[in-house]
């Protein structure tokens, strides 16, 4: 009698060890088309991209000079906007004043490869699924005179940025945005849209 009993608990054992095995290995990544700007969650994942970018941007020899900013490259033009507002923006934080072409005594080239979104799903069937928001910005960043055409600096800029949710035997979490490190690793950042 101890025999069978023994022997049913370690079937059942490697009956559920099997199971398990079978839902892991199962797990699938499906990659789906990005659509540009098409949710508040796809702006923020751009937008913490390129706020990552602009941390290694060296503007110093932008402090009270007037500056022409210029953007050209890869970008639809919801992606456009965001770029142009946030390098605006640091521009003016390290001390340039943005003017127009005939008046500037530096431009500023911001030319994007790319910066736009992507989203995937991640399962593992009957335990739990991922959606998955990724976003990236990889310009260079070139400043010139621009009577002379002389580069003052060229800048290649890159940051990456997700948003993850995951939902676990039907239950829901709740959303996390990360951003790429340096080291390339993944860290939880605060949602953007509660930034002070």
């Amino acid at each position: 009698m101890r025999n069978s009993s023994a022997v049913s608990k370690w079937a059942m054992v490697l009956v559920m060890s099997v199971v398990v095995a079978v839902a892991m290995g199962c797990s699938t990544t499906q990659k789906t088309p990005g659509g540009g700007l098409t949710s508040v969650v796809a702006q923020n994942v751009v937008r913490i991209a390129c706020v990552s970018a602009l941390r290694s941007a060296d503007l110093t020899s932008l402090s009270g000079k007037s500056v022409e900013l210029k953007l050209t490259g890869f970008s639809d033009e919801k992606n456009k906007g965001i770029l142009e507002l946030l390098f605006r923006s640091k521009m003016e934080e390290s001390g340039a004043r943005i003017v127009a072409a005939d008046a500037a005594e530096i431009q500023a080239e911001v030319a994007t490869m790319s910066a736009g979104n992507d989203q995937g799903r991640s399962s593992f069937p009957l335990l739990s699924h991922s959606e998955r928001t990724e976003g990236s910005v990889d310009v260079l960043l070139t400043l010139r005179n621009p009577k002379t055409g002389e580069v003052i600096s060229s800048q290649p800029l890159t940051g990456a940025a997700k948003y993850q949710q995951t939902t676990f035997i039907g239950l829901q979490g709740g959303g996390i945005y990360y951003v790429k490190t340096a080291k390339g690793k993944f860290e939880k950042v605060p949602d953007p849209t509660t930034y002070k």
